[in-house]
C-alpha cells in the first residue's frame, strides 16, 4: 500500500513529516491521486499508472514551471526532490508531487469565458523545447484496428459490441477530417473538463500537465470548447471570443481544426475496449465500460463540428 511509504515520500520530496494517514482521492486514466499531510502543509501524491522516463518528466516539468511562473495560469506547483529529481520509484510505485490545491468536481457548465481566456493565457506562453508530437493526438484509429476491436468485442460477448459495431461507420467518416498541425508549439494536450476543474473560490485550475508537448493550439482549443461548450452554439461563442478577446493567438479554420478531437475520441475508444478484454476484474471492467458510456453521451458527430464551425464563423 503506497500510504506506507508516506514518511520516506515526506522525506524525499523535502515537504515534511506526516501527520495524518496518506489517503486516495482521485484516480484518472494517467494515475492515483494521494492527498498527503505534512507539518509543512498539503501535497498531492501522483501515482502514475503510466509510467514516465526521467528525461520526459523534466521536460513536462520545465514547461509547468514557465506556464505557472506567468501568474496568469491557475495550476499546482510541481514539487521536485530534495537532489532535483522529478519522479520517486517506490518499489512498484513511480511516484510524482505538487501542491495540493483545494478543487472541485468537474463541471461542465462552469463561465465558458473563463475556459476561453485560461486556454488564451496558456496558448501564449512560447516555450522550447518541447517534447515532440505523438499519434494519439494526430493518428486515426484506423477501419482495420476498429473492424479488429468490434470483431473482438462480439466475441467476448461485451456489452458495448453493438453499440461500436453502430458507430464505426461515423468513427471512419471522423477519421478522414485528420489534418497535419501546422502552427506547433508546447501545449498541454489534454484540457477536456476533467483537466480544467473549478475551485472553491472560483475560477479553474488546470491540473494533469504530463502529457504535454508539441501541438497545434488551434487543435487543442476545440477540444474545451466540445466539453465545456454543452451543445449550446451561444457558450461555444462565448468561449472562442474569451479566448480572442485574451490574446490567444489559435484560429479555428475549417475541419481539420478538429483533429486532436477526432484522434483522441478514437483513441479513448481504443484504450477502454482493450482494456475491458483485457481485465478479468469487476472494478476494472466496470470502470471501462464508464468511460464507454461517457464517449457515447453524446457521441461525436461530424454534423456538430460542422454546427461548431458556423458558430465560429460568425462569432466575431
Amino acid at each position: 500500500m503506497l500510504s506506507d511509504h508516506a514518511v520516506a515520500i515526506g522525506r524525499t520530496y523535502g515537504v515534511g513529516s506526516p501527520i495524518r494517514e496518506m489517503i486516495l482521492v482521485a484516480r484518472g486514466e494517467q494515475g492515483r491521486v494521494w492527498r498527503l499531510d505534512t507539518d509543512q502543509g498539503a501535497f498531492a501524491i501522483k501515482e502514475l499508472i503510466i509510467r514516465q522516463t526521467p528525461g520526459d518528466a523534466f521536460a513536462d516539468i520545465a514547461y509547468q514551471e514557465v506556464v505557472r511562473a506567468t501568474g496568469a495560469v491557475p495550476m499546482p506547483r510541481p514539487i521536485r526532490t530534495v537532489d532535483d529529481h522529478v519522479i520517486v520509484d517506490l518499489g512498484e510505485h513511480q511516484l510524482r508531487a505538487y501542491e495540493w490545491v483545494d478543487l472541485l468536481a468537474v463541471n461542465r457548465s462552469v463561465d465558458p469565458t473563463t475556459v476561453g481566456a485560461t486556454m488564451a493565457a496558456i496558448h501564449r506562453v512560447q516555450y522550447a523545447p518541447a517534447r515532440p508530437m505523438i499519434g494519439w493526438y494526430t493518428e486515426p484509429v484506423g477501419e482495420s484496428r476498429w473492424r479488429q476491436l468490434s470483431e473482438e468485442s462480439k466475441a467476448a460477448a461485451a456489452p458495448f459490441a453493438d453499440a461500436l459495431d453502430s458507430e464505426i461507420t461515423e468513427l471512419l467518416r471522423l477519421e478522414t477530417l485528420l489534418a497535419p498541425p501546422t502552427n506547433l508549439q508546447s501545449c498541454h494536450r489534454d484540457l477536456w473538463a476533467d483537466n480544467m476543474l473549478p475551485t472553491p473560490t472560483g475560477g479553474v485550475c488546470v491540473i494533469d500537465w504530463e502529457n504535454c508537448g508539441l501541438a497545434d493550439p488551434a487543435q487543442e482549443l476545440p477540444m474545451a470548447m466540445i466539453d465545456f461548450g454543452l451543445g449550446d452554439q451561444r457558450r461555444i461563442a462565448e468561449l472562442y471570443v474569451s479566448y480572442l478577446d485574451a490574446g490567444g493567438p489559435a484560429r479555428i479554420s475549417g475541419l481539420g481544426s478538429f483533429t486532436m478531437v477526432i484522434a483522441q475520441f478514437g483513441h479513448f475508444w481504443e484504450s477502454a475496449i482493450t482494456a475491458y478484454l483485457a481485465t478479468d476484474t469487476p472494478e476494472e471492467k466496470a470502470h471501462s465500460l464508464d468511460r464507454i458510456a461517457e464517449l457515447l453521451n453524446p457521441p461525436l458527430r461530424v454534423t456538430h463540428l460542422e454546427e461548431m464551425l458556423d458558430t465560429i464563423a460568425s462569432a466575431r
